[in-house]
């Protein structure tokens, strides 16, 4: 198999190739599930809109059904977004280099680094999950909801991207390594 460079890919262990292909499924079915929040926040600032200045009838609900809808889409489509590489990197040097190199690169900064994150954001998302649902936390607005939805978005957006980042850094090892490419 070659891509559009040129460069050869090797076939390594079928199980992790196995692994790696159901967690870029994964990653791009939350992604895609997920973007329809968009149209579904869209769609409620549309009513919203209509009962505000049509009817003089705002709800007290609305802009955080909003934040809410965005939020989620926003939390939930980082793992979507690595399995893509649409996350922003500084290009100056990086897309100079080799894609051993960049593998390389990738593996000891951008991955440890982004791996770290994920465990601490896993962590602690889990952490105050926990708060909010043994406290009964509520927004503390007009409209009041239970905050634990929200926070447990929080912790399983942080679980899909530490997936999505642990595939990037296995393919990473072994493109720098190993100097296989996996797909």
């Amino acid at each position: 198999m070659s891509n559009n460079n040129g460069e050869e890919f090797a076939v390594t262990d079928p199980k992790i190739l196995t692994i790696l292909r159901a967690i870029d499924r994964i990653s791009e079915s939350e992604g895609k599930i997920f973007s329809f929040l968009i149209v579904v926040a869209t769609l409620q600032v549309c009513y919203e809109l209509v009962l505000r200045y049509v009817f003089n009838a705002p709800t007290t609900w609305g802009l955080e059904m909003t934040l809410y809808l965005c939020s989620t889409t926003y939390v939930m489509s980082g793992a979507y977004a690595e399995y893509l590489d649409a996350h922003i990197k500084v290009d100056l040097f990086y897309n100079r280099w080799s894609p051993r190199t960049r593998a390389f690169f990738d593996l000891i900064v951008t991955d440890t680094l982004l791996l770290f994150f994920c465990g601490v954001l896993l962590w602690q998302s889990g952490a105050w999950f926990l708060e909010a649902v043994t406290q009964g936390l509520t927004a503390g607005t007009i409209w009041d909801p239970p905050i634990w939805p929200m926070r447990l978005v929080i912790f399983i957006g942080a679980f899909f991207l530490l997936l999505s980042a642990l595939a990037k850094s296995v393919r990473d090892f072994f493109m720098a390594v190993i100097k296989i490419r996996i797909i």
